[in-house]
């Protein structure tokens, strides 16, 4: 069966219910750092918290002026525009609003997973000159109320007249509808009046491109030329693979600018080791190198030279860089981890190691515990707040129907953590005093790929599978991980190892799906049928 034929289900919901109450004082906590030489990081936590409040407020259907207004402010201080303490003007309105105390965020991917700065908006205006005078901005929320704000703030300070609004196209992922509201109708006709460019702006665009292309074409059933219209997007488009129902044909119609391609990074971070690169300076040769989807790998660096080489890795712009490194500071202050210290532009910096990957035949009674240890370790420190496993088990049913494996397995909840969600032995590490780190302990566990915050028997599952564990391992390491914690993980396990290897199954065939024509599609399609074989092996003996 070949990946392309495969409808699988590797992507989680990124929306997130949250309170009101809680976002609005987490703005505020970040509204309290600012004053007139604030590092620009300061302005950055405060605007990002800003977007993703009126984002929210907006999806709500809720009044987002007074939000706007911040999130403008705090573009106009980041651009340089506006001091940052101006900003301060709209506190006391945050603080006498009374916010409802259920409301859905939505992850800024960009800013969260792939090295997506806000000024990167703002420099595209450098070198167009084709944008006129006066422009109509258009976010796509939820990025959309960040972005929006700094390409405004960015065109007034290039002495433009800008107006932004937010939109939430709605439907089918490749067949998305925008229908603007009658204020919005009526900032169009203003903006059509004044002879203005209409500018698009969002992150992506992504498979099926059609959230950009509902709203150009909204904007022309609105009286507005194609030729008045540009997308401003995160990287170069590739028109002819757009799922979108002609999809190729309709972007055509519309001018597309991409953001620069070469991210804000720290001064050292010099030397470019993502997207699969780093197997170069850990494996001997190729044919030994892990698969990987490696356009979605968080970016990162190493510093030139050999005198302190350090590894720099993006873990998020903002309040989700700070999660992640709460998380990687928790587990090396107890010996898991290498310890990484806060840098700029939303990396970490670690201190480069001379170690060695392991592998799973490195399994010992050592590694064993190791293992149990680290998993003990998370069951404790990172208990998440988790209602059910239901997304969880419907995508593991899910693409086991789509394999041909029609098993249901019952996922039970009893230990709610921020699991690791990368257990394969190469995420560890073997220094050469025979200290075993983990490496990417913070922040794979709460991406946008399942499983999300979960039970630690996800990562149980995932270290029986990926160190291949006989049955006698298996055993021994459970039993090490209940001394530990106290918790007899034994029977629900056996459906996390199923829902396991059909998660990294179906990611494996999505990643070579994406890749295709490649150097990495075969050796992701080898990967899968490992999976597929574990996978078919434990269904059987399920059955039975």
């Amino acid at each position: 069966m070949s990946p392309a034929a495969l409808n699988l289900w590797v992507f989680r919901d990124g929306r997130r219910h949250v309170s009101g109450q809680r976002l609005k004082n987490s703005l505020l906590d970040c509204l309290a750092l600012l004053h007139g030489r604030c590092p620009q990081e300061d302005i950055l936590c405060a605007l990002l918290r800003a977007g993703d409040l009126e984002s929210a407020m907006a999806d709500a259907g809720l009044c987002t002026a007074s939000l706007e207004k911040l999130t403008d402010s705090l573009a106009a201080a980041l651009v340089g525009l506006r001091p940052p303490e101006q900003a301060l003007n709209y506190r006391e309105i945050l603080e006498s609003c009374e916010l409802p105390e259920d409301l859905t965020t939505s992850v800024a991917e960009g800013f969260a997973y792939y090295v997506l700065h806000p000024l990167a908006y703002a420099d595209v205006l450098e070198d167009r000159p084709r944008v006129g005078a006066n422009l109509v901005i258009i976010g796509i929320r939820s990025i959309g109320a960040t972005l929006s704000a700094v390409t405004a703030a960015a065109a007034r300070k290039r002495g433009r007249q800008a107006v932004r609004m937010t939109v939430r196209p709605q439907g089918h992922p490749y067949n998305r509808k925008t229908t603007f509201t009658p204020q919005e109708k009526e900032v169009i006709r203003g903006g059509l009046a004044s002879g203005a460019d209409f500018l698009i702006v969002d992150e992506g665009p992504g498979l099926s491109g059609s959230s950009f292309l509902s709203v150009a074409e909204a904007l022309l059933g609105e009286g507005v030329a194609a030729e008045s219209v540009t997308v401003i997007c995160s990287h170069q488009p590739d028109f002819d693979s757009f799922r979108a129902d002609h999809g190729p044909q309709r972007a055509r119609r519309f001018r597309w600018v991409a953001v620069h391609s070469i991210p804000r990074r720290p001064d050292d971070a010099q030397v470019y080791v993502g997207g699969g690169e780093w197997r170069r300076w850990h494996f001997a040769d190729e044919a030994s190198w892990p698969a990987s989807w490696v356009n979605l790998e968080r970016s990162k660096y190493v510093s030139p030279g050999p005198a302190r080489k350090r590894l720099f890795k993006f873990i998020g712009l903002g309040h989700y860089g700070d999660e992640v490194l709460e998380r990687e500071w928790k587990l090396a202050s107890q010996g898991f981890a290498p310890m990484p210290q806060k840098d700029a532009h939303g990396f970490a910096a670690y201190p480069w190691l001379s170690s060695r990957p392991m592998r799973s035949d490195d399994l010992t009674e050592v590694v064993l515990l190791r293992l149990a240890e680290y998993c003990g370790f998370r069951a404790h420190a990172f208990a998440a707040e988790v209602g059910d496993l239901k997304p969880l088990q419907q995508m593991a049913n899910f693409n086991l129907a789509q394999m041909d494996l029609p098993l249901p397995i019952a996922l039970h909840l009893e230990r709610p953590v921020i699991a690791d969600g990368r257990m394969q032995p190469h995420e560890w590490l073997l220094a050469p005093d025979g200290r075993i780190l983990k490496t990417d302990g913070g922040s794979h566990g709460d991406d946008h790929f399942f499983p999300g915050p979960t039970d630690i028997a996800w990562d149980l599952a995932g270290s029986i599978v990926e160190w291949r564990m006989d049955a006698e391992q298996a055993d021994f390491f459970l039993e090490r991980y209940r001394r530990i914690t106290g918790d007899d993980a034994r029977l629900r396990v056996k459906d996390f190892v199923i829902a396991y290897s059909t998660f990294r199954k179906a990611y494996l065939l999505m990643a070579a799906n994406a890749l295709q024509g490649s150097d990495e599609q075969s050796r992701l399609e080898r990967a899968a049928a490992s999976y597929g074989l574990a996978l078919k092996a434990d269904v059987q003996a399920t059955a039975v």
